[in-house]
């Protein structure tokens, strides 16, 4: 399993887009290497990484649905204010998809839904309680037992502060995020990043089905 960034891949078996930044991706990119379910390939073209943030990202399914009907969708946890699965279908339902079937995954979600005559299989990765850096962390003590503080109220600086801190420590070992998981067994990764690894877990297995 691989995530590819060439805007014309051919043919890839999911497309990935985000409400974030640059860090999901690169905890995607390590976790798939870690899931290598034969050749499976993790679709983030460029063009999708755009001024859409949070929920605002699922638009994007209006013009991947014409070419794709596998995706995977990774926000924060901070986007919602009520329950996550609500509030995504109704915002899909707000622009226009029409929802079958929602499955959940530990706490990710496969919803199965329509956009005019395509059938959709959207993944939805909630990561973190608050922001992916949380998960970061928990990887960095499970790692190296190095404990990043995480308590506190969830604002603007506390968020500033646990990104700085895990910049820092990684900086120190002189590894990026995604060389980090590459070098970590699954079993501290499923901890750490249990949304993102639940849903590798369940592609894998689906597709040695086929």
């Amino acid at each position: 399993m691989q995530l590819v960034e060439d805007e014309n891949y051919p043919n890839p078996n999911y497309i990935v887009f985000t409400g974030e930044g640059k860090t999901e991706l690169n905890v995607m990119k390590g976790l798939a290497h870690v899931y290598n379910g034969r050749d499976i390939i993790l679709h983030f073209p460029l063009s999708t990484l755009s001024r859409r943030t949070g929920l605002t990202a699922l638009k994007s399914i209006k013009t991947t649905s014409k070419y794709y009907n596998s995706m995977i969708y990774i926000v924060d946890g901070d986007v919602f204010d009520n329950i996550p699965i609500n509030e995504i279908q109704d915002y899909l339902k707000g622009i226009g998809i029409k929802i079958n079937d929602v499955k959940l995954i530990r706490e990710a979600f496969l919803i199965n839904c329509e956009k005019g005559d395509k059938v959709i299989n959207l993944y939805c990765i909630i990561s973190g309680q608050t922001f992916i850096e949380e998960e970061i962390a928990c990887l960095i003590k499970l790692k190296w037992g190095i404990d990043i503080d995480i308590t506190g109220i969830r604002d603007i600086p506390w968020k500033k502060r646990i990104k700085r801190e895990v910049n820092q420590v990684l900086k120190e070992k002189n590894i990026r995020i995604e060389s980090l998981i590459k070098e970590t067994g699954k079993k501290k990764l499923e901890i750490a990043f249990p949304n993102f690894c639940a849903v590798l877990k369940k592609i894998e297995e689906d597709y040695s089905k086929n």
